[in-house]
């Protein structure tokens, strides 16, 4: 039998959509959807009518799921969101969960949406179940123990005058009066009630609605983490009276959080040795030009830093320029070390070495387009590069960057045909061909980073 599913899809790709969907029929849903890509059309639809869930692709050129989290925090929607894209990394992918996501999923590993939005959904009827429960604290002065979560009504004396069998059971209690008329401090331990519960309950007794997650020492529990809401308690005169403390055990989930930082991490330190690995290969085979790569990285990075380009988009600059000249494994080491100019074929066979980069690195799957951008670095604006002859904004920002870090680079230190021609010759070079050969806000840059912060290579 098919579900009806109301999907609002934030993706700027119609065929991606039409894949989602599909993977969404062959699950047994209908799915009545929309698609937008821009914040107007985001906060339009979400005005027009209500929705089950938000699927929302990661970057997109008028929009990006960090801001689309904006305005669904805004809005207070209590439905989950799932980021749906083929783009972010494990790091993005953590922060964005921080910022309000539910989970993410890939667009190549598409079965894993379904159970994701199947899980989502039932955790998002517990949200709307416990809220219901929080709702009833408001009017009458009981606590529902059907709920699994811990619950307590505490007085302005910091005095527990009632609680639900959840916190009796959390505490190893058997009846409510074990707990009921005691402090605060006496259940949950002097120490841990002043760092940790007091100031929220003075601030919720002020008027203000409180939410924390902290790690607690529970007894036959070990360490267990609650996300805690504080909501105050108002009379029929709108003066708060009491806290409603409501907890709810996010342990698992933080530990989930744990291991996918863990593998991020790992996978960074794999990411860094393999291309340094690759890095070095190209070392190997061209002694006379041993750091070139690692000087352009740290050039390229300090451009892109003063560019006040994202962490991650720095970081992918930083890959590339590490194995930026990797294809020249192809080329023969002779001709490479030979210390004098090159012959119209031997410099043609230097020429393809972009393109070999491309194709030693296009099956690898790295976080960045780091094939493209290798290919892409010896394009020049007005199109006199190789091996493509782009022009302008056809060229990847991030290989005008590496561009410009490689000719400086090159052009202080020496080569086996010349002697070194030095930083100020090289950046002479760079302003003189400025909007004609490189990147005009690269160029600014890149001749800021050095004159200006001072940045020293050796």
């Amino acid at each position: 039998m098919d579900k009806p599913l109301r999907v609002l899809l934030i993706e700027d790709s119609e065929d991606d959509a039409v894949l989602i969907l599909r993977e969404l029929r062959k699950a047994g849903y209908t799915p009545l959807s929309e698609r937008v890509e821009t914040e107007y059309t985001m906060r339009s639809a979400l005005s027009s009518q209500k929705w089950d869930i938000i699927l929302s692709d990661y970057n997109m050129p008028e929009f990006c799921a960090a801001e689309a989290l904006s305005v669904y925090r805004e809005c207070g929607i209590e439905i989950p969101f799932i980021i749906v894209s083929g783009a972010v990394g494990e790091e993005k992918a953590v922060q964005l969960m921080k910022e309000g996501a539910h989970d993410y999923v890939m667009k190549d590993n598409l079965k894993r949406l379904v159970p994701a939005i199947e899980r989502e959904l039932k955790e998002s009827e517990d949200r709307k179940s416990r809220k219901i429960a929080e709702d009833s604290y408001r009017k009458s002065d009981f606590i529902v123990n059907a709920s699994r979560d811990m619950m307590a009504l505490i007085n302005r004396s910091g005095i527990f005058e009632t609680v639900n069998s959840s916190f009796c059971k959390i505490f190893g209690k058997e009846r409510q009066q074990e707990i009921v008329g005691h402090s605060v401090s006496e259940i949950w331990g002097q120490e841990v009630y002043e760092q940790k519960i007091k100031p929220c309950l003075e601030r919720c007794q002020n008027g203000e609605d409180i939410n924390t997650e902290d790690w607690f020492d529970m007894e036959g529990m070990g360490t267990q983490c609650f996300e805690i809401n504080y909501i105050p308690y108002r009379n029929s005169d709108g003066v708060v009276t009491h806290a409603i403390m409501a907890a709810h055990n996010i342990t698992n989930r933080k530990m989930a959080e744990q291991e996918l930082d863990k593998s991020y991490r790992n996978l960074q330190k794999t990411l860094e040795e393999t291309v340094n690995a690759l890095s070095a290969l190209v070392e190997m085979r061209d002694p006379y030009t041993a750091g070139h790569q690692n000087r352009v990285a740290r050039i390229a990075r300090a451009i892109a830093q003063e560019l006040g380009l994202s962490e991650d988009a720095v970081q992918g600059i930083w890959v590339a320029s590490l194995i930026h000249d990797i294809g020249k494994v192809r080329v023969p080491a002779d001709i490479l070390s030979r210390p004098a100019h090159l012959s119209s074929a031997e410099f043609e066979l230097i020429k393809e070495h972009p393109q070999t980069g491309y194709e030693i690195l296009r099956k690898i799957d790295f976080p960045w387009p780091i094939a493209e951008i290798v290919l892409q670095h010896h394009e020049r604006i007005n199109g006199s590069g190789y091996p493509l002859g782009l022009k302008g904004d056809e060229i990847l920002f991030a290989s005008r960057i590496i561009g410009v870090a490689d000719v400086v680079e090159a052009m202080t230190y020496h080569r086996p045909y010349r002697e070194a021609l030095g930083l100020d010759a090289a950046l002479d070079e760079i302003k003189e061909n400025k909007g004609i050969l490189y990147d005009s806000d690269v160029v600014d840059a890149c001749i800021k980073v050095f004159l200006e912060k001072g940045l020293a290579l050796d």
